[in-house]
């Protein structure tokens, strides 16, 4: 039987204009999901109140108001990931410095998703400041991914993605850096994309001064998120360059495609070894575009440790910023870590990283401007053991380890391109392995015109359905040994994580 947290986002809008159920419904459930077991560690804060108050009102409307002239997506549950500030509601980006932080205001990210009638449920875990590949921050318990409880959710939109990967929201919202959304998005086994530079508004304080941070979506589905990309693309950036936005990144996924030219880039630009399931999602997923009909070719994507180094410099540089007028003994030590190399720094030398970053960004578009797509493993290994990554001891050797895990979502940071993170590949221990598609600037139409086809070629919804399965075989078989008394069924139960 389906419940209400097995529909998608726009499943959840058809059914509120069908008048199969309501906003208020919908968010008394999934808040009900949260407060059980929120064992995946997605949120830091939840806003239940606001919440409620925000679903009754958007019920009133969806029963007075002409149905068909609202938002797309009006009344459907999401979050917010920590990092932006949002009135009235607890935000710590992660950091035991802002453990107790009600801001009076809301990033703008925060303000175009209530135009488009989203209904936040709270706050979704993140690293200190975002400074991290994982997500174990002091303020809150780590992030995991929903199918193995021991993995981590990645980072630093590593709550966000367990959020949506547990159904707990049908989408939320993360932001990108260095592969913030694609490397939680894989390790969750969901949809994540980093849209193209300067076509989400970060507002006119919101932005890097680097051209690195974009907001995006995640979703269980590509239409979700296609759906969702066109809620936080109703605002333009002020004074931001941005590319042409399509009339509907929805519909685009119902455009019938070209015969597009595709590469295949198995490696990594860190230099990190790529794991051999991971790589062999690459391969299957152009397996199956060569079988839709598209021309598939192969090339190396070889290591470029000029453009590593460079971009960890603009990295530490964006997160010192953030850190230096704060204590450095009271953050995290790899917080800490980058904050003393950033004070290093001379700004001739980030002037000169920056520089590097920019040739080297523009060497890689060359070297594939004769694909329409590009396929590269989202990350180069399984989800990571929760700690595994992190080194508080030795925080050096820790940035080095994210760097070779997250091997090439760099590029889509320094090129600008979009680049959206699939779980179309599957470990022989059934754990989520993401493959990536680039496409060229403002061309996420295509994106998800490829998406849509792969998705329907390579399903992966089932996945979420054999999980709960497992788990009810599993809880029957400890019920029926008699090591354990049979559980009560509650609501409990029912949680798929």
């Amino acid at each position: 039987m389906t419940e209400l947290h097995d529909l998608t986002a726009l499943q959840l809008a058809a059914a509120y204009r069908r008048g199969e159920t309501s906003p208020t419904e919908v968010v008394d459930h999934l808040l009900a999901r949260i407060g059980h077991s929120d064992r995946v560690g997605a949120f830091t804060t939840v806003s239940a109140d606001p919440a409620r108050t925000a679903a009754a009102e958007a019920e009133r409307v969806l029963r007075s108001a002409d149905r068909t002239e609202l938002p797309r997506l009006f009344g459907v549950p999401t979050a917010i990931k920590d990092l932006e500030a949002t009135a009235g509601v607890r935000t710590t980006l992660g950091s035991a410095l802002f453990r107790d932080w009600i801001p009076g205001h809301n990033d703008e990210i925060v303000d175009v998703m209530a135009d488009a009638g989203l209904i936040s449920l709270g706050k979704t875990t993140v690293p200190e400041f975002g400074a991290a590949c994982y997500t174990e921050p002091e303020v809150s318990a780590p992030a995991r991914s929903p199918f193995d409880l021991n993995r981590s959710a990645a980072g630093s939109s590593g709550g966000a993605a367990a959020a949506v990967g547990a159904l707990l929201v049908p989408i939320a919202q993360g932001s990108d850096t260095a592969g913030s959304v694609r490397s939680p998005a894989s390790a969750c086994g969901v949809v994540g994309l980093k849209p193209s530079r300067g076509l989400v508004t970060a507002g006119p304080a919101g932005n890097d001064g680097m051209g690195l941070s974009v907001r995006g979506p995640l979703a269980r589905t590509v239409r979700d998120t296609a759906a969702f990309l066109d809620a936080l693309t109703t605002r333009t950036g002020a004074g931001t360059v941005h590319p042409p936005r399509a009339v509907s990144y929805e519909r685009a996924c119902e455009v019938p495609l070209p015969r597009l030219r595709v590469a295949l880039a198995q490696g990594s630009v860190s230099g990190g070894p790529v794991d051999a399931e991971v790589a062999a999602a690459a391969e299957l997923t152009a397996r199956a575009l060569a079988g839709l009909g598209h021309d598939v070719f192969t090339r190396d994507q070889a290591a470029d440790p000029e453009f590593t180094e460079n971009f960890q410099t603009m990295f530490t540089a964006l997160v010192g910023a953030r850190a230096m007028a704060f204590d450095g003994t009271a953050l995290r030590p790899i917080v800490r870590h980058l904050l003393f190399r950033s004070k290093e720094l001379t700004s001739g030398e980030l002037a000169a990283s920056i520089g590097v970053v920019q040739a080297r960004a523009r060497a890689w578009v060359l070297g594939h401007a004769d694909a329409d797509i590009v396929i590269t493993p989202t990350v180069t290994t399984p989800p990571t053991l929760i700690g595994q990554l992190r080194d508080d001891t030795d925080p050096a050797a820790e940035l080095a380890a994210m760097t070779a895990f997250t091997g090439n979502t760099v590029l889509g940071n320094a090129t600008g391109f979009p680049v959206i993170s699939l779980p179309l590949g599957w470990s022989s221990e059934g754990l989520p392995l993401g493959v990536s598609l680039t496409a060229g600037w403002g061309r996420e139409d295509l994106l998800f015109g490829v998406s849509a086809a792969l998705e329907e070629a390579m399903p992966w919804a089932h996945r979420y359905t054999d999980r709960a399965k497992a788990r009810t075989a599993a809880r029957e078989q400890r019920a029926g040994s008699g090591d354990f008394p049979a559980p009560s069924h509650t609501a409990d139960d029912d949680l798929i994580v």
